[in-house]
């Protein structure tokens, strides 16, 4: 992980564990004794949020000085002026609160601690208590102008349609979403259309009337109303039955709902974040799905792209559920650069579920400090072509430095079941006559390559590797 992204895990992990009650322990200065802060009291949830969303400009402002090698007086000072200044621009917290806070804050978050990080690029622990959203990272072009739309429309009550595959972070969109709205302080009810059966989906969406079919022994309010002054997700509202979408649409429409079995019209406030991984486009135009009820839910689309998409973003995403799952585990593992390549040689069908679920699995398994490319699955090595699988191979073997792996791979793949002599490899990688003949004796050794001839004359069958 890099240092800036260890930085704003750092800070965002700090202020979580104190808002939720837990207290942090303050680093001290030296000479100073090590004491747990109490919770901050008096705030109301609506002030909390502000102190929160002031943690999320903290940690911009911590990570736009990182790296920059700047004076730690310089950073704290940087710092301590964009606390004040967010927190007197504050619509939520009076200017007797904001004082506090602002007098709290440095014990909070220890923004001296974060300005050290900010100008030195230090290391710093990842905290166990972070939003969902937190996973939503990524630099990408096509992940960055996803984010970059989120954010122009989260404060609207514009209905959103977010689209993309299974496991690219639809539902992280929307709670991100929420948090930026000016919704954030009502609820943020979610449901998944695909998880209900049909039979049920009307009344647990509109909710019912007492005696409105059988097995209903009291009155239930629904989803929608839930939802009042927040977010309603529906999840996945392709699933959702024709009688369904009719009822919905009419609900959009007329800012009202009724329930099953009742006759009068209830007014409903919320905004509508939908999610699909179909074309619901094309489902339309075939009758499969209501169009008027499409064109009121894709006000704003935002699609996601899948994991194959951003390939940019993988390093970071891995780092990032590394960190996360040697927490869970309660260890410390490594990833070697050979494993990183295969992984991101890979087409990642299943997107951030699936790379979060693998890493996982590897760090509990792993039996050593590093993840090698022998722990990765077979379809990670054997379907990505003769490449990767001579990465793979390549990972264990001795006397060739590991930058130059890499590149010997691809040198490899092409001479496969062909002979080569050390001119030949010389001229691949560039390098010296010496370095050629130490890389092809230990492929001979490591039994991927097979000598052939005398010394001198001598050349080598590239041999077909396999993956462990």
């Amino acid at each position: 992980m890099q240092p800036a992204q260890r930085v704003a895990l750092a800070a965002a992990g700090e202020l979580a564990a104190h808002l939720n009650g837990s207290g942090v322990l303050a680093r001290p200065r030296v000479g100073q004794r090590v004491r747990p802060l109490p919770p901050v009291e008096g705030l109301d949830h609506r002030q909390r949020q502000a102190v929160k969303d002031l943690a999320s400009a903290v940690v911009e402002v911590v990570l736009s000085l990182a790296g920059r090698r700047l004076a730690l007086g310089e950073a704290e000072t940087a710092v301590r002026r964009e606390v004040h200044k967010r927190l007197m621009a504050s619509p939520d917290l009076e200017r007797t609160v904001a004082a506090r806070m602002e007098a709290a804050l440095p014990g909070l978050m220890n923004l001296e601690r974060l300005a050290a990080l900010a100008g030195e690029g230090i290391s710093a622990p990842a905290p166990a208590a972070l939003e969902p959203g937190e996973t939503l990272l990524g630099s990408s072009p096509a992940f960055a102008k996803v984010v970059e739309d989120l954010s122009l429309v989260a404060g609207t009550d514009f209905p959103v349609l977010i689209t993309g595959e299974s496991g690219t972070g639809k539902e992280l969109m929307a709670r991100r979403l929420h948090r930026l709205s000016p919704r954030r302080e009502g609820p943020l009810v979610v449901v998944n259309c695909a998880a209900l059966p049909p039979n049920l989906l009307e009344s647990e969406l509109f909710g019912h009337e007492k005696g409105a079919f059988t097995g209903a022994e009291q009155a239930r309010q629904g989803y929608v109303r839930q939802a009042a002054g927040g977010t309603l997700f529906l999840d996945e509202i392709g699933e959702a039955p024709p009688e369904v979408q009719v009822r919905l649409l009419r609900v959009l429409e007329n800012r009202a709902v009724t329930p099953v079995g009742g006759s009068g019209e209830v007014p409903v406030d919320f905004r509508l974040v939908a999610a699909t991984h179909r074309d619901l486009v094309g489902a339309a135009a075939k009758g499969g799905f209501n169009q008027a009820l499409l064109y009121r839910i894709q006000v704003v689309p935002l699609d996601l792209p899948p994991l194959r998409e951003r390939k940019e973003d993988l390093d970071l995403l891995m780092d990032y559920f590394l960190e996360q799952a040697c927490g869970l585990a309660r260890r410390r593992v490594s990833m070697s650069p050979e494993t990183r390549e295969l992984m991101k040689a890979h087409a990642w069908p299943g997107n951030l579920r699936e790379l979060n679920h693998l890493v996982q699995r590897l760090v509990v398994l792993c039996r050593g400090e590093e993840i090698t490319p022998a722990q990765l699955p077979p379809h990670l090595c054997g379907g990505q072509g003769d490449e990767a699988r001579w990465l793979a191979d390549l990972g264990p073997v001795e006397g060739i430095a590991r930058a130059r792996k890499a590149p010997l791979a691809g040198v490899l793949a092409r001479w496969q079941d062909r002979e080569m002599a050390n001119q030949d490899l010389r001229a691949e990688l560039d390098c010296s006559d010496s370095t050629a003949k130490n890389v092809l004796a230990a492929l001979a050794k490591a039994g991927l390559a097979q000598a052939n001839g005398k010394r001198g004359g001598r050349r080598y069958r590239i041999g077909r590797p396999s993956c462990a």
